[in-house]
């Protein structure tokens, strides 16, 4: 892309994602819809446009962060206050000449209150608005040359000096309709936010939040019902809300607060509802307070309201889910909320420190939680492993040598990075049928990780522990070697997690992350407590797997579609500001992120086009271990937006608070392997089902193909079609 392009994509981009985040959304439709609303008062819509060129256009050539200008957060400011003087002022050169550096300084008390507010991870909001056009308000007075608007004064006379004799019968047909006055109340307010006191600017303003988000217009409906009950009971002044239109603080609270910085359910609306009689209060005085000034206090209590209460929510001990704050934020409360469930549901384990197991292979647990002998009362949370063949015995030959067992001398490794903290290591083996009753615990090795958890290792060979207290060791690293000392009959590794440093400490609950269940067919557990009789090992990853799915920065993957002479694209793998990896294509801008670990590949979000090949790529990788185990299945959940259903996905939008009842289900099945001399050819095939009330709306299958340590195919059934990607070999950075 030429460089002019970029700028003028950058600045279209820039536009109407200010418009759109004055309700914080990057909605292109909405930032149109309200673009058009700006300009029912054309001089105040030119003002308002024109500041947030200026802006936009300061802010890159001050070489600002490209994507927050992009995204609007420099513009919206500047927007605000352009309009709000095109409606306080008459329209003149010199009038717009001022606005345009009065845009210029939105935009450098945006950057200060970025720098300053967000040392505590708070938004600026709209102070950068309210600072500048009070300033601008102040000092306009005493410009002889500027004069007052009349907008807000003469209104009939004003419509008809900017739109003629049909403005005013607009605006009449509109005014003349019987509406309920909380209604009519309410779409004036939202018409309000944007300066335009019209029942018809506040349907279009409410069309677009209705179609950019559900919940935002339920929540801006909220928001106002709230206000307008607790005026109506404690008898408050209802022109704060049926005159000056200051309804719009209570709406923009209950969308920031309800769905945007705190993700939507029954305690974030509780939250808005308790706000309502503080936003009132804050309105009644404010507005007191700056009266004598002749100032209008626009959204000064919704910046002090939503401020005060997310830093209040950055002192939480407890309740941290009673609201919860959006920790990535999507800029729509329906995708802040379906994100924050999926994540929950899908990384529950990511809570806990992942430990893996502690050998190579695949080892029975003899005696686990609560076992029959030696785990009981303050030591029952530990483990016995010993290796088994296929018969399910311990041993070759009669057993009488500890060399007959097969876990006798077997590595024994560290189950996450960690300091070496306590070693005992000169005890004798036993003889099978002996025990040690003087040294309970045989050798043992303590190791130190981190946020206070320490996992022991007992019951080991003598003189068989590698490194001395104070090494440093990483997950994985042999440590030791497994033997029979101790309180041990026969061999086996004892193994415990603890909060103390010394042998002999009592236990701790605490799972292991990522391992496979394998006694009668394989299961995937990314976390959990293994249990006594289960076969279990590390997911052993499968070098063809882990290759081709070793998605590199600057890495191109193309493909073509067969049967089709055009179908064809490609794939960067990039990384954000924050270091997230995806995967964008380069025809559609579609973006796919994931996680490529050690022993599993999961993707985390999708944003782009549902008919992009990385959409149904993403589905059919969404979550894939990367060790081949022969009919494994791997099942997972799709976060609700993933799909489209139409009416359903309205519903669904409109009570995500309180039910989700739509759960796109992923299933993969490790089908099939050949090896080959150098590498490996498999097949894999997943699928993405929904099913509601017994009924099958969502039925769509995948084929993965692996040869050459590389993704060959992806074959595509839909409800309506079916397709065939060929790639070609990923170009590596």
């Amino acid at each position: 892309m030429l460089k002019s392009e970029k700028l003028i994509n950058e600045l279209y981009t820039g536009i109407l994602n200010s418009y759109s985040m004055v309700f914080f959304s990057k909605n292109q439709l909405l930032g149109a819809l309200l673009i058009a609303v700006s300009f029912f008062d054309v001089y105040a819509g030119v003002s308002g446009l024109l500041s947030v060129i200026t802006a936009n256009l300061a802010a890159r050539f001050l070489g600002l962060n490209h994507y927050n200008t992009a995204s609007g957060f420099y513009g919206f400011n500047a927007l605000l206050a352009g309009i709000g003087l095109g409606i306080a002022f008459q329209p003149s050169v010199a009038f717009f000449g001022l606005v345009m550096f009065v845009a210029l300084a939105s935009l450098f008390v945006s950057v200060t209150f970025e720098g300053v507010l967000g040392k505590y991870g708070l938004p600026y909001l709209t102070i950068p608005f309210l600072l500048t056009i009070w300033l601008a308000e102040l000092a306009f007075r005493s410009y002889s040359g500027l004069e007052t608007g009349e907008a807000g004064i003469y209104t009939m006379n004003t419509l008809y000096a900017r739109g003629g004799e049909q403005s005013i019968k607009i605006y009449e047909w509109f005014a003349n309709i019987s509406w309920p006055l909380p209604v009519e109340t309410y779409f004036k307010s939202l018409g309000a936010i944007f300066f335009q006191y019209h029942l018809l600017a506040g349907l279009i303003v409410a069309a677009g939040l209705l179609i950019s988000s559900r919940l935002a217009f339920l929540l801006s409906v909220l928001g106002f019902a709230s206000a307008w009950l607790f005026y109506d009971l404690v008898g408050a002044d209802m022109h704060e809300l049926d005159y000056s239109y200051f309804g719009f603080n209570f709406m923009l609270t209950a969308i920031g607060l309800g769905g945007f910085f705190m993700v939507a359910s029954k305690w974030s609306l509780l939250w808005v509802l308790i706000l309502t009689p503080i936003l009132s209060v804050l309105i009644s005085s404010t507005a007191s307070l700056l009266l004598p000034y002749q100032l209008n206090i626009y959204s000064l209590p919704f910046n002090l309201v939503v401020l005060m209460f997310l830093y209040a929510m950055k002192f939480r001990e407890r309740m941290l889910l009673k609201p919860e704050t959006v920790s990535v934020q999507h800029f729509s409360p329906e995708e802040n909320l379906y994100a924050g469930m999926n994540a929950r549901e899908r990384f529950r384990n990511q809570q806990y420190q992942q430990f893996g197991l502690p050998f190579y292979g695949s080892w029975l647990v003899s005696q686990g939680h609560n076992g029959a002998h030696t785990h009981r009362d303050e030591w029952k949370q530990a483990w016995d492993f010993v290796v088994c063949d296929e018969k399910g015995l311990e041993f070759s030959g009669d057993g009488t040598e500890v060399t007959d067992y097969y876990c006798f001398g077997k590595p024994v490794l560290a189950v996450a990075n960690g300091w070496i903290q306590e070693v005992a290591d000169m005890v004798d083996d036993n003889n099978p049928g002996e025990f040690n009753l003087n040294d309970n615990w045989g050798n043992t090795l303590i190791i130190r990780h981190e946020g206070g958890i320490f996992s022991k290792y007992s019951h080991l060979k003598q003189q068989s522990v590698l490194y001395p207290v104070g090494s440093y060791v990483y997950k994985g690293q042999i440590i030791a070697h497994c033997g029979n000392s101790g309180r041990s009959p026969y061999p086996h590794l004892h193994f415990q997690f603890q909060s103390t440093p010394f042998i002999g400490s009592k236990t701790l609950s605490y799972p292991f992350s990522q391992y496979i269940v394998c006694n009668h067919n394989f299961s995937l557990r990314l976390s959990g407590i293994p249990e006594e009789g289960q076969l279990v090992q590390n997911i052993e990853a499968d070098p063809a797997l882990k290759e081709a799915f070793s998605f590199t920065p600057g890495q191109k993957i193309s493909y073509r579609l067969e049967g089709s002479e055009t179908g064809q694209g490609a794939w960067l793998v990039k990384t954000d500001m924050l270091n997230n990896s995806y995967l964008e294509c380069t025809g559609t801008g579609s973006k796919a992120y994931f996680r490529s670990e050690d022993r599993l590949f999961y993707f985390t979000w999708f944003k782009g086009s549902r008919r992009s090949l990385l959409y149904h790529f993403y589905l059919a990788a969404y979550k894939l271990p990367l060790g081949f185990y022969k009919n494994m299945a791997v099942t997972d959940v799709f976060p609700p937006t993933i799909l489209r259903y139409g009416m359903m996905r309205l519903i669904q939008d409109f009570v995500s608070p309180f039910l989700l009842f739509l759960k796109p289900q992923y299933r993969l099945v490790y089908a099939e392997r050949e090896a080959l001399i150098n590498s490996s050819s498999m097949k894999l095939e997943s699928a993405c089902t929904l099913d509601l009330a017994g009924k099958n709306l969502r039925n769509w299958t995948y084929i993965l193909k692996i040869s050459d340590n590389q993704l060959n195919k992806l074959e595509i059934t839909t409800n309506r079609s079916s397709h065939v990607a060929v790639f070609t070999n990923p170009d590596k950075a």
